[in-house]
């Protein structure tokens, strides 16, 4: 074996890439800066996403278009009548911008506006169902676990008292087994 033939020593993993300093924390120096950075502070108030301004406000967003539905005096309504006939004229209105654009097509964007203005309402009002549709949702699995909470009372109250005889009907046999070995009439302790 010659000197220039000695076996190289081979690391089971390579070095890591030179860019690695990167990542550390004190590459330019300054060992304050924290790893990973610190997530940016939420948006507060306002702001614009896909062209619509949108607010981090809790609570329902005021309606921005025409309301095309009746509220009562108490401020309530008819979910399932309101969305009915605004359905309906969301069929009529879709009708109507497809017959302008056969027609005329330069004529269709006030139907395209309607459109708009009634699926904002429908939206706005599927909004307002959401806290009844919630409380019909918690009403409901509530009840699920109140019956079966119920039917498992019942189950094991059903079970204390089949053991409960149970019980006493091994105590009876064992109460007259006891007596049978006792009375050397009945052939009892025949030693």
């Amino acid at each position: 074996m010659d000197v220039d033939e000695q076996p190289q020593h081979n690391e089971a993993f390579p070095p890591p890439p030179p860019f690695w300093r990167l990542y550390r924390s004190d590459a330019d120096g300054s060992a304050e800066r924290p790893l990973p950075p610190e997530p940016p502070a939420p948006v507060a108030g306002t702001f614009q996403m896909f062209g619509e301004l949108h607010t981090t406000e809790d609570g329902m967003p005021p309606l921005q278009a025409q309301p095309l539905f009746s509220l009562d005096a108490k401020g309530l309504t008819d979910f399932r009548g309101e969305l009915r006939s605004l359905n309906r004229e969301l069929v009529f209105q879709f009708v109507d911008v497809l017959g302008a654009l056969v027609e005329r097509p330069q004529a269709s964007t006030r139907g395209i506006e309607n459109i708009g203005t009634i699926l904002r309402n429908m939206h706005y009002l599927l909004n307002l169902l959401r806290a009844h549709q919630a409380r019909a949702n918690l009403e409901h699995t509530l009840d699920v676990e109140l019956k079966d909470r119920t039917s498992a009372t019942q189950e094991l109250r059903q079970n204390e008292v089949n053991m409960q005889e149970a019980v006493q009907q091994v105590l009876t046999k064992v109460q007259a087994l006891d007596a049978s070995l006792q009375d050397p009439a009945r052939g009892g302790d025949g030693s």
